[in-house]
């Protein structure tokens, strides 16, 4: 593995921790921690004892990190990679994304952590996160990819089913922007309330709230099935490949 491939690698993973962290900080109620940006209740160092605002201010830490592992990314791609187009341009797109995210985090404050921009903020974290995966596995593979074993049709659904497992995770923080309890309106699953179906409520607030959380369920089942299609295309596909190399590297005397 170059040094490339294993700063990618890292900075993928730690992006991905940083996500996780992100989450944390969500549920626990962390978001106005620090209530400033980028200083934490006016000093670099938030005030101990203060939990929510030590898991923001390790958030905003890990995210810098990230943003000083993305820059190195995108320096190590040019130097070492320049004639790759996909991996230079990934590895810039990364980096622009990053200054983005920052601008996206300081909003987030700014609106005492209001729906659309938390929501806004996942996006970008999340298409950042699809990005650098993207350049650490393409940097694993020849620069002119064999043409034996692929199908547009399956990179279509493949990049279908991405969008929409995207789509999916962007409504569920939606929901949770929605309101107190609107991830929790309905306590069992897969049932709603002991029922295979939702009872609606009479009151348009909480019917909006059930509604919303009845789609979002739906929705995952449909994605759910989705990816299990796309799995077994993909095998398939391998299948036939190997098959196909198999054969071509066998001598025709001996097929």
């Amino acid at each position: 593995m170059t040094r490339f491939q294993r700063l990618a690698l890292l900075t993928a993973a730690t992006t991905y921790v940083l996500i996780v962290i992100g989450a944390i900080v969500r549920s626990t109620g962390s978001g106005m921690g620090c209530p400033d940006w980028p200083t934490c209740h006016g000093a670099w160092i938030p005030p101990l004892g203060d939990n929510a605002a030590w898991i923001e201010w390790i958030h905003r830490g890990v995210a810098v990190l990230v943003g000083f592992l993305v820059l190195g990314t995108a320096v190590l791609a040019w130097r070492d990679h320049r004639r790759a187009r996909s991996i230079v341009l990934g590895s810039l797109l990364a980096l622009v994304l990053v200054f983005f995210q920052a601008y996206l985090g300081k909003v987030t404050v700014d609106t005492n952590n209001a729906g659309e921009a938390v929501t806004a903020h996942l996006a970008a974290a999340l298409a950042l996160l699809a990005l650098l995966a993207f350049v650490a596995v393409r940097a694993r593979y020849p620069a002119v990819m064999p043409a034996r074993g692929t199908s547009q049709r399956t990179a279509l659904m493949l990049a279908f089913v991405a969008a929409s497992a995207y789509a999916l995770m962007l409504f569920g923080s939606h929901i949770v922007a929605l309101g107190p309890g609107a991830s929790l309106i309905f306590a069992d699953w897969p049932l709603f309330n002991g029922q295979l179906l939702p009872d609606f409520s009479a009151d348009p607030a909480v019917a909006a709230l059930q509604t919303a959380h009845f789609l979002h369920r739906a929705v995952a089942a449909v994605v759910g099935l989705l990816v299990l299609v796309a799995a077994w295309a993909v095998w398939r596909a391998v299948r036939v490949a190997r098959r196909e190399t198999a054969r071509a590297a066998t001598p025709r005397g001996e097929a």
